[in-house]
C-alpha cells in the first residue's frame, strides 16, 4: 500500500478534477537522475540547488584528499531527493496556494483516483477536517523547541 497526497489548486472545492495526486515514496528515477526528475515535477529552485551541490561534490571529488567526500556529497544528494523528492513537489504546491484535501492509502495511483472521486469526504478518504494533528500544534500552551526533548517548564 502507498500513501498518496490529494492537493487541490486555490479556490477549489473537495473532488475537483484538476486535483493533483502524489504518490509519497521513494522514486528509483530521482535516485539516479536528481536534478532531471526535479525539473520534470517543476521544482525549479530544488533543481538549482541539487545540481549546484552536485557540482560541488564533483569538484571535490577531483581533490586527492578529499575525493571520497565529493563522492559522498554526489550520492547524498541523490538519495535525498530520491526520499524526500514528492514532498518537495507538494510543498512547492502548497506554497503556491494549494492545499492539502485527502491522503489515501490504495495500492497505486487508478485506485487512489477511484477512492478520491467516487467516495464521499467521510468514506475511505481522510479528508483535512478530519486529519489529526499532533498534540503540539493544537495545545494552547506553548513551549520552546527542544530538539524531542521532554520539557518540564510546564510544571511536570
Amino acid at each position: 500500500m502507498a500513501t498518496f497526497l490529494v492537493l487541490i489548486p486555490p479556490g477549489a472545492r473537495s473532488q475537483d478534477e484538476r486535483a493533483r495526486i502524489v504518490r509519497d515514496r521513494f522514486s528509483w528515477l530521482a535516485l539516479f537522475l536528481p536534478v532531471i526528475w526535479l525539473l520534470w515535477h517543476r521544482a525549479w529552485i530544488a533543481a538549482a540547488l541539487a545540481f549546484a551541490v552536485q557540482a560541488l561534490g564533483s569538484a571535490v571529488s577531483d581533490h586527492p584528499v578529499f575525493g571520497l567526500a565529493g563522492l559522498g556529497l554526489f550520492l547524498a544528494t541523490n538519495l535525498l531527493v530520491a526520499l524526500e523528492g514528492p514532498s518537495m513537489v507538494a510543498a512547492g504546491l502548497e506554497r503556491r496556494g494549494w492545499t492539502v484535501d485527502a491522503v489515501i492509502s490504495a495500492g497505486d495511483r487508478e485506485t487512489a483516483e477511484d477512492i478520491y472521486y467516487t467516495e464521499s469526504p467521510a468514506g475511505g478518504a481522510e479528508t483535512r477536517g478530519s486529519v489529526s494533528l499532533p498534540a503540539s500544534e493544537t495545545s494552547q500552551r506553548r513551549h520552546a523547541p527542544m530538539l524531542g526533548l521532554v520539557g518540564f517548564k510546564e510544571g511536570r
